[in-house]
This record gives structure tokens, C-alpha cells and sequence, in this order.
């Protein structure tokens, strides 16, 4: 079956232009999410999500008449730019006891992702359809869902797809890493960001270090995903390599790392008070807030504080460490 499903996908991949993306007739720039869908206003995504939550609505009869004929058609217009927020709406389906709307937002995802020839879409569907689902009710549909996104992503591979606006050259989600960085290196917009939310997967200290001088680029859209996926990567690490890192020679990692060990709540309330004396003050204000949330307590130092404040405010923080330890 799987089998028939990846020859029926070679043989079904859409022409797709090199043109800009459009989206309610205008010009748009690629969403940070996958290059092959526009990029939407907050405003624009909320109106999205609101057709879908009426749709369930709809669907589960609280919404009926007129009303409820419109949030059926409203749902059908919707196009490829409706993924993210329709993966959103299927995993909040898949809780509620009602069976249908789930069933039936998982076959309009599957008709928009079996014609998608963007492979950052397709790995991004895969990921995160079903996340945070622990019903057991919709789990063959989400199961199907995930294996229709992955079989699709390798047929576009094999027949040399690429995302629109894109070159038809050899995806970056098939490069080693070595090849992957040199891209990373001389790409820009768009294919920059591709290649950087690729980069984010691998292992590797040349991973650290591409994310890490990228979020500073320039250009704020690539500083932004940049530093976004530099903590998404970091976040990933063990515990123990998270102490590493608190140590590095990058201050961009440092600081990255103290927000991690932060939110996870790692014991290294010694390590994060050595570096509220950072000399960055990226570093220092990480690790404070890092201890605030380990703590409770908030000994500073502020965002405009010295080097002499901060060694007294690292003092202050090791000082109430060691009291509590005894």
C-alpha cells in the first residue's frame, strides 16, 4: 500500500512557478513555517482559525441555518495557506467526543499536503499533526496523516521538488551537514531561512555555530528565526551538555542556554550565579531571570547595571544559594 501510495505521488507533483506568493491578491513574503506558504498577519491567521473553530461548531451541531451553511463553506474555501492553523483545529478536534470534525478536517489536510511539493511543509505537517493528542479515538486518522506527509516528502525528494519561488537544485533536507552549512553560508532570504531551519535538525557544533552568528544578521527576519531556532536547538540538549553550554565562548549561546536550564529547572543555580557577572548583558539578564524562575527570589542585577552591580548581584545569588544548600 505504501508502496502504491509513493508511486502514485511521483507521478502527481504540481508545476509550480517561480513567482512571489500571493495571498488576498497581494505580494507575500514566505512564511517562516515552510517556504511555500505566504506569510500571514496575526489578524490574518486569527480569521483563519476562527472559520475552523466554527466549522467544529458547525459540525458538532451547536452552529445551524444560515450561519452554520456559511462556516461549512467558509471551511471548504479554504486553501494551502490554512495548514498550520487546520493542524491546530484537528489536534483540538481530536479531543472532543465527537468524532466527526476531526475525521473530516484530517481529509482536508490530506487533500491540500497530497498535492504540496514543499518539503519543509510536509516535515512540518509530519511533526506536528497529533502533537499533544492523547486521545486514543483519532489515532488511526493521525497515524495515516503522518505517513501520507512523510511518503509525499520522499516522493518530492526523489523527483527533485523543491518548494515555490525555489530553484529545482537538490533540497537542502538531503545535504550532509558540511554541504548544508556551506549553503547556509552564501544563501539569503527565503532559501537562507530554509536552509537554517534545516541546519536546526543536525548535530553538530557547526550547528551552534551557523544559528549563532546568523542571529545577528542583519536582516531582522533571519536574526528573528534564527535566534528561534538557536533556542529550539539548545532546548533539545541533555542536561549535561546544557551545563557545557553555559560555559561557552559565544555570549548568544550563553545566553540561550540559561533560559533553558530556566525552563526545565536544572539544578545549576551556581553556574547560572557566575554568569549574572557575564560581561554581556544578554548573558547576565538570562541568568537572572533563569534563577528568578529556579528560586523565587530576585537579587538583580537590572538590565542597565554595571560590571561592578553585576559581581554584586552574582555575590548576592551564590550568597542565598549557599544558605539554602545548608
Amino acid at each position: 500500500m505504501s508502496a502504491m501510495f509513493l508511486a502514485a505521488a511521483l507521478t502527481a507533483l504540481p508545476a509550480q512557478g517561480a513567482q512571489g506568493l500571493k495571498y488576498r491578491g497581494t505580494e507575500r513574503k514566505p512564511s517562516q513555517l515552510a517556504p511555500s506558504l505566504p506569510q500571514l498577519t496575526d489578524k490574518e491567521y486569527a480569521e483563519i482559525d476562527e472559520i475552523i473553530e466554527r466549522f467544529i461548531q458547525y459540525d458538532i451541531g451547536k452552529l445551524k441555518g444560515v450561519a452554520g451553511r456559511k462556516a461549512l463553506d467558509d471551511f471548504k474555501a479554504l486553501g494551502p495557506e490554512a495548514i498550520p492553523p487546520l493542524i491546530e483545529g484537528l489536534n483540538r478536534a481530536a479531543t472532543l467526543e465527537h468524532s466527526c470534525p476531526a475525521v473530516l478536517i484530517g481529509e482536508k489536510l490530506s487533500r491540500l499536503l497530497r498535492v504540496s511539493r514543499d518539503p519543509e511543509l510536509l516535515e512540518f505537517a509530519r511533526e506536528n499533526i497529533g502533537a499533544g493528542v492523547k486521545t486514543v479515538r483519532h489515532r488511526a486518522t493521525i497515524g495515516k496523516l503522518r505517513l501520507e506527509c512523510m511518503l509525499r516528502r520522499t516522493a518530492v525528494l526523489k523527483a527533485g521538488g523543491s518548494p515555490a519561488g525555489t530553484s529545482p537544485a537538490r533540497s537542502f533536507a538531503a545535504m550532509p551537514l558540511k554541504d548544508l552549512v556551506a549553503a547556509a553560508e552564501k544563501e539569503k532570504g527565503p532559501r537562507l531561512k530554509a536552509a537554517l531551519t534545516e541546519v536546526e535538525k543536525r548535530q553538530g557544533l557547526q550547528v551552534l555555530d551557523i544559528l549563532a552568528r546568523e542571529s545577528t544578521n542583519a536582516d531582522k527576519e533571519i536574526q528573528d528565526l534564527a535566534e528561534m531556532l538557536l533556542k529550539k536547538h539548545v532546548s533539545r540538549q541533555s542536561p549535561a551538555n546544557l551545563k557545557k553550554l553555559l560555559q561557552d565562548e559565544r555570549a548568544e549561546v550563553r545566553a540561550v542556554a540559561a533560559g533553558s536550564v530556566g525552563d526545565k529547572k536544572l539544578p545549576y543555580g551556581s553556574q547560572l550565579a557566575n554568569l549574572v557577572a557575564d560581561t554581556d548583558s544578554r548573558v547576565s539578564q538570562a541568568a537572572r531571570q533563569a534563577l528568578v524562575r529556579l528560586t523565587g527570589q530576585d537579587f538583580g542585577p537590572d538590565e542597565t547595571a554595571g560590571s561592578a552591580a553585576r559581581s554584586d548581584a552574582a555575590r548576592h545569588w551564590r550568597e542565598w544559594l549557599s544558605k539554602k544548600r545548608n
